[in-house]
């Protein structure tokens, strides 16, 4: 298992390089904003300029604010602005499209043949894919954060961030992610189809989202946001520090999917050619 799994990160090094860098440099430009008097006025200029969007309470649920000053803070724009809508859909992408090169779609394009002639059970194969799919979403996502508290830690800024409460906020939004790409890896795994991993998992991600978005409007949608939703397990972790509930919702979801998928991998018939 310790090889495949060695594998599993060696191969994919440059796309795990790329997603890691260059998320982490992006948000690296959030804090650095705060450290340039006239970028933060500009920001406080914009944010009078378009007030009137935030008596919209189905476009503030859709761009993920739930405060529209509070928005243009540090502390808004990284934990109650990019952790909310763009952290999780970004960790689900990527988690999908890294399993599918190891998983499903090399299994249709056959590259997988050559981890199918390895020593390994089916078992030890899937649980090897689930560990990559957990551990890389928290990886990328705790790197995110990290690289963008350089500065913060460094350098002296208008506003800041405190480090364990952004860590806390961190691990809720990789979880949420986590949770996405995991449907798709299980489901691609259970079909042996890289399709239904994009259907399901991406499938997933914008119900919840949309959910999330129209919870104002719908007493349905506000069940699933504040019932099964990954986006709705949120409440405000950098703030309020991580709720057991929303962790154990998020959890046993991860769970639940990668369940299922092992079952469908171990008795289905594999795609090699």
């Amino acid at each position: 298992m310790f090889n495949y799994l060695k594998y599993m990160v060696t191969v994919p090094r440059k796309f795990i390089l790329t997603w890691t860098i260059s998320g982490g440099i992006y948000l690296l430009i959030l804090p650095l904003a705060f450290a340039n008097s006239s970028v933060e006025s500009l920001l406080i200029a914009e944010r009078e300029a378009f007030r009137g969007m935030s008596e919209n309470e189905t476009m503030m649920n859709l761009l993920g604010i739930s405060d529209w000053d509070n928005v243009f803070t540090l502390e808004g724009m990284v934990t109650t602005y990019v952790m909310i809508p763009f952290v999780p859909i970004l960790i689900g992408i990527a988690t999908i499209i890294l399993l599918n090169k190891l998983g499903s779609k090399a299994e249709e394009d056959g590259t997988f043949e050559f981890v199918a002639a390895l020593p390994m059970t089916r078992t030890i194969v899937y649980l090897t894919q689930s560990v990559v799919a957990v551990f890389f979403g928290l990886f990328v996502t705790f790197a995110w954060t990290n690289i963008m508290f350089i500065p913060i830690a460094t350098m002296e800024l208008s506003q800041t961030l405190d480090y364990i409460p952004l860590m806390k906020a961190t691990l809720q939004g990789a979880l949420a992610g986590v949770s996405f790409g995991v449907l798709g890896f299980a489901l691609g795994a259970y079909t042996g189809k890289s399709s239904m991993a994009w259907a399901f998992g991406g499938g997933l991600m914008a119900i919840e989202y949309l959910s999330n978005s129209l919870k104002g409007t719908n007493d349905f949608f506000l069940w699933i946001d504040d019932n099964i939703s990954s986006f709705g397990a949120y409440g405000n972790p950098y703030q309020d520090g991580l709720i057991a509930g929303d962790l154990f919702l998020v959890i046993v979801k991860i769970v639940l999917f990668l369940a299922i998928g092992f079952i469908g991998f171990k008795n289905r018939s594999l795609n090699l050619r």
